[in-house]
């Protein structure tokens, strides 16, 4: 099953992100939140070191999700009973996801709770 040419390698990586997306409802959720952080980046004064930053961690949560949806379709797909060491296999691929969440929520908090604060204190001035 090789790619025949980059264009196809493209389509097909494209082709897992949106089945992730349709498929699995920690995805979507995770998508919506990226949306909304982006959305309040826009918003807010961020340096680009904050941006990069910002970035980087709402793609370290995708990728994770990403792995993790992997992950349980090659465990669903090669084993159909449960199985202690599948169970370990699901919840780490699982825990991974969730690290990656609670590190960009301490991340986000110190690169928005101070401006987020400055931001609403300047809408009920005005």
């Amino acid at each position: 099953m090789k790619n025949r040419n980059v264009l196809e390698s493209f389509k097909n990586a494209m082709s897992g992100i949106v089945y992730a997306v349709k498929n699995e409802r920690n995805m979507k959720i995770h998508v919506m939140a990226s949306v909304g952080i982006m959305l309040l980046s826009f918003l807010l004064p961020l340096s680009k070191v904050e941006w990069a930053v910002i970035c980087l961690t709402v793609a370290l949560v995708l990728v994770c999700e990403l792995f993790n949806t992997a992950m349980e379709v090659m465990v669903n797909m090669l084993v159909d009973v449960y199985h202690p060491k599948v169970k370990i296999i699901k919840d780490v691929a699982a825990g991974a996801v969730f690290l990656s969440a609670m590190i960009a929520i301490g991340i986000g908090y110190l690169i928005f709770f101070d401006k987020l604060v400055v931001f609403i204190k300047n809408l009920i001035v005005y």
